[in-house]
């Protein structure tokens, strides 16, 4: 072995070398951090919009519920499951023949049932806004909130008394 070969070998790492490496390694921590919390983040946007949704559909159960129950005289509770249902055709007719079932079903809601906006217990809250549209024999809700992205959830009601309409 020559003394230029062992020298090679016993001198280490060089100061450029150590700062490169280093610098190399700041980046992937900072990277990793940066992803990690990105990741954190979509998390919680992801379950602020699955609060959210789950509100909204409870809501959305809520009112067919009602729109079933609308008019309805006998067989409508559970403990009437076996009987035949029927619906106040004293009522039902004219709001029929005016095609203006969307209308009574809208007006006859509870206050409790129709708010103009809720408030989901996310982090941070979450304001929902909800529109009434009756039309003829239909009622359109739509349900917005202010996420990431934002929300709009939308669905028509026909109540179940419109069956019974002649």
């Amino acid at each position: 072995m020559t003394s230029r070969q062992r020298k090679q070998g016993n001198e280490g790492i060089s100061l450029p070398e150590v700062l490169i490496a280093s610098f190399i390694l700041i980046l992937v921590v900072l990277n990793s951090i940066r992803m990690t919390t990105s990741a954190l983040s979509g998390m919680g946007r992801s379950k602020s919009r699955s609060l959210v949704d789950v509100a909204i559909a409870e809501r959305i159960e809520t009112l067919r519920k009602q729109s079933f129950d609308f008019l309805c005289t006998q067989g409508c509770s559970n403990d009437e499951l076996t009987q035949a249902l029927k619906y106040d055709l004293t009522t039902l007719k004219p709001l029929c023949a005016e095609k203006n079932l969307g209308e009574a079903f809208l007006s006859n809601l509870p206050p409790t049932d129709k708010p103009e906006s809720f408030s989901v217990a996310s982090i941070p809250p979450v304001t929902v806004e909800v529109t009434y549209t009756a039309e003829q024999n239909r009622l359109h809700v739509s349900y917005a909130a202010a996420t990431n992205p934002d929300m709009v959830v939308s669905t028509t009601l026909v109540p179940h008394a419109h069956g019974w309409c002649p």
